[in-house]
């Protein structure tokens, strides 16, 4: 077989695909159903702010009421205030072992609505 003899069969070119055949993208707006109708929902806008929980109250929607507040905080002593007392105590220094309570890396601080009285979220240092 001499390779500069070697005839190619001609190539026959087939048209590409119509557009309509391929993979549809729809807009965010419009959901299709199973019956290929388009049903446009309405999505209204929701302003959602995430801020940091932390020792001080914080400026934020509420997720319950949607509605701008200032957080309610509560603190409170941690289960880690409690374990450090206990093991103090059982140490043999049981005048320090309250010393836990008073301590701020000791405690947590619960976040909560003003207006629903909602629980938002606790702050752990």
């Amino acid at each position: 077989m001499d390779p500069n003899n070697s005839k190619t069969a001609p190539r026959t070119s087939t048209p590409p695909p119509p557009y309509d055949e391929g993979p549809g993208i729809y807009p965010a707006s419009c959901v299709c159903s199973n019956d290929y109708t388009a049903q446009h929902q309405s999505l209204t806008p929701e302003c959602i702010i995430e801020s940091t929980l932390g020792p001080m109250p914080v400026h934020m929607f509420c997720p319950t009421c949607h509605n701008y507040i200032i957080t309610e905080t509560n603190e409170l002593p941690s289960n880690e205030a409690y374990l450090c007392c206990m093991l103090i105590f059982v140490v043999g220094c049981t005048l320090c072992s309250c010393l836990p309570f008073f301590m701020k890396s000791f405690q947590k601080v619960d976040h909560k609505c003003p207006q629903c009285t909602s629980y938002i979220g606790t702050y752990k240092p």
